[in-house]
């Protein structure tokens, strides 16, 4: 019986957990908003890479129409066309691995939607086994009290005991279809069944912590803050311009003349943006710090937690689950011959139906644990 339900989850067809991540990956309109929003930086490096516009002025009077006509055009010295496009080019691809590491974020939730999905249907199939073995006790006692060999009260408590059985059954047929709705406004598309078998998770492998989209992110922010000071320092810097004038001389003619225009920063020379980009700099390396102590730290914790439940679990398949199958199947003989009472029937029953619950709500939790590790950027 026991090997029997652990088997049933892989025989019908489903909704796969790779199919359930890749459609995460492909289709879910959360992650294509987020890979659509990187879009927005083509427009901001176009503009960091063109030059400044000319300035064109003119003004109309005198004894001609055209008094004077003026053109200028700013000249991007200190580097300060390069430096702004490195600029977006680091915020680019600092808001790349903070998409990344967002793509993580909901995937570990698809990983966590769908093996509660997978646990409620493992569930279900041992409620609905709880429930026909009550009913063919309460049958087998209806039996034997209209042939006088069971009494009343055998009998209220075999109906009682199938009825709940029934109700736990319902409810977890509940539980499956809102948790495969839960799952199907996750990946936007309909899932009606899922497939698979619930087995225990992978151990959390060693990984480096650097590596993750997190702390990625992080530090190329703090890369591109440092382009930024280096750009505001450059913008701090005198500036020039060059252009050319013509002017209605009031003699008849018009005069021509090159001009250069040199901006000298006396008082302003941007201290206040540079020590916002310090500011912003000196807090984000206190948040990297604070980051990669944290992963080390969660990693540890899930590694240690998945090693105990998996252990556990093995007690539990191997001995303890195999051992109450043999005493319901034993008890169930036994009141059959009248040996046993239905009261010690009904616990043997209910002890061996809530270790199965209990090694299903295991399971979960091993990989509701399991994708904190994949959040964080291990396993795919």
């Amino acid at each position: 019986m026991f090997l029997l339900i652990l088997a049933i989850v892989g025989l019908s067809y489903g909704l796969t957990l790779e199919e359930a991540m890749r459609l995460a990956s492909e289709m879910s309109p959360r992650v294509r908003a987020l890979e659509e929003r990187v879009g927005v930086f083509a427009g901001r490096e176009r503009a960091a890479r063109s030059f400044p516009n000319p300035e064109l002025r003119v003004e109309v009077g005198g004894g001609e129409f055209l008094y004077l006509l003026e053109l200028s055009q700013p000249l991007p010295l200190w580097g300060v066309r390069e430096k702004r496009y490195r600029v977006v080019v680091g915020e680019r691809e600092a808001f790349e691995s903070t998409v990344e590491a967002r793509k993580r974020e909901f995937l570990a939730l698809i990983y966590r939607a769908f093996f509660s999905a997978l646990s409620r249907r493992e569930l279900l199939k041992v409620e609905e086994e709880n429930w026909r073995i009550a009913k063919e006790v309460e049958d087998f006692v209806r039996r034997s009290f209209k042939l006088g060999e069971a009494t009343r009260l055998e009998l209220l408590r075999a109906e009682r005991e199938s009825r709940l059985a029934r109700m736990r059954f319902l409810v977890a047929r509940a539980d499956y279809e809102a948790a495969l709705k839960e799952l199907s406004g996750l990946l936007g598309t309909e899932v009606e069944e899922v497939e698979g078998k619930l087995l225990p998770p992978p151990l959390a492998d060693a990984y480096e912590v650097e590596k993750s989209p997190r702390v990625v992110a992080l530090q190329k922010s703090l890369k591109a803050i440092e382009r930024r000071i280096e750009l505001e320092k450059a913008l701090a810097k005198p500036s020039l311009g060059a252009g050319m004038v013509v002017e209605e001389s009031g003699e008849g003619y018009y005069e021509l003349r090159a001009a250069l225009v040199l901006g000298v920063p006396l008082f302003y020379r941007r201290e206040g943006e540079i020590l916002e980009s310090v500011a912003l700099r000196e807090s984000l390396r206190e948040e990297l710090k604070g980051e990669l102590i944290a992963l080390k730290r969660g990693i540890e914790a899930v590694a240690l937690q998945l090693k105990v439940i998996k252990r556990e679990l093995e007690i539990l398949d191997s001995s303890l689950l195999p051992r109450a199958e043999e005493e319901l199947k034993l008890a169930i003989r036994s009141y059959r011959l009248r040996v046993i009472s239905l009261m010690e029937l009904s616990d043997v029953r209910r002890r061996y139906y809530e270790m199965l619950a209990e090694r299903i709500a295991l399971l979960e939790r091993a990989h509701a644990l399991y994708s904190r590790f994949i959040e964080i950027g291990g396993w795919r």
